[in-house]
């Protein structure tokens, strides 16, 4: 009930301004509600003792859905944005195997709780190479550098005894964003994709959506999103892979 009662305000709010903004400038936020499928694979070596197990089927993990938000700045041809998420996972499982994790073995038959916590924070900024203006229509096609900021936790309790792991890495990512506008970008089609690999570790990731602005400067958007990343840290490899859609809203000037 509170929710509908502050997207209300918000509609209303955005019923009251002009039915343009600026040409050449926009500025908001986004907000999403995604419904991802998880992959998570985890491996660690301490000392000659090597282990790996999949979060889902070695541990029970579940899958979840999670609020994610973006901030966004446009002047002309240059895009700027700022995005947050922060993932939660939960497992609780009697262990059918032996599991091998930081160097300490939590043994079958076992009860062992799983926690996966996974932080995302990215800045970005987008050139548009080509932003034609047409008669029903406008369309850019632009270049993205970005870097996203990976902070994750893995914690494995169980048989009396607590490992846990940290892994941490920022990632220079580069790709492509376009975007098509029909009805003076009433209706809208976008998507993004960036990516990058190396030295054994890799993250890409993709983003398309649909948006309709039924009243100005408010958007109601449904996309979908795939991130696939790998980080090698040190004792730890972590092989993460989220897709699934979203919906969304944008309140823009």
């Amino acid at each position: 009930m509170k929710r509908a009662l502050v997207c209300l305000a918000l509609l209303s709010l955005a019923a009251a301004v002009p039915a343009h903004a600026l040409p050449g400038f926009e500025a908001g936020v986004r907000g999403m509600y995604w419904f991802p499928d998880l992959s998570a694979n985890v491996e660690t070596t301490v000392g000659p003792v090597t282990g790996e197990f999949d979060a889902k089927a070695d541990l029970g993990v579940e899958d979840k859905d999670f609020p994610a938000g973006e901030a966004f700045l446009r002047i002309g041809n240059l895009h700027f944005r700022l995005s947050y998420a922060q993932l939660k996972y939960s497992g609780d499982k009697v262990l059918t195997d032996n599991v091998v994790f930081n160097g300490q073995t939590f043994p079958v038959s076992s009860r062992v709780i799983t926690n996966l916590d996974l932080k995302m924070l990215d800045g970005e900024a987008q050139f548009d190479i080509l932003r034609p203006e047409l008669v029903a229509a406008d369309f850019n096609l632009g270049l993205i550098v970005k870097v996203k900021y990976v902070d994750g936790k893995v914690d494995l309790a169980g048989s009396g005894v607590t490992e846990t792991q940290d892994f941490r890495a920022p990632v220079p990512m580069v790709g492509l964003g376009v975007g098509v506008g029909l009805m003076k970008d009433v209706l809208r089609f976008d998507a993004r994709a960036t990516g990058m690999a190396y030295s054994g570790n890799h993250i890409y990731e993709g983003d398309a959506f649909a948006s309709l602005a039924p009243i100005p400067f408010f958007r109601l958007q449904g996309g979908y999103r795939i991130i696939d990343l790998s980080i090698d840290e040190d004792d730890i490899v972590a092989k993460i892979k989220l897709k699934g859609p979203y919906i969304g809203a944008q309140l823009s000037f």
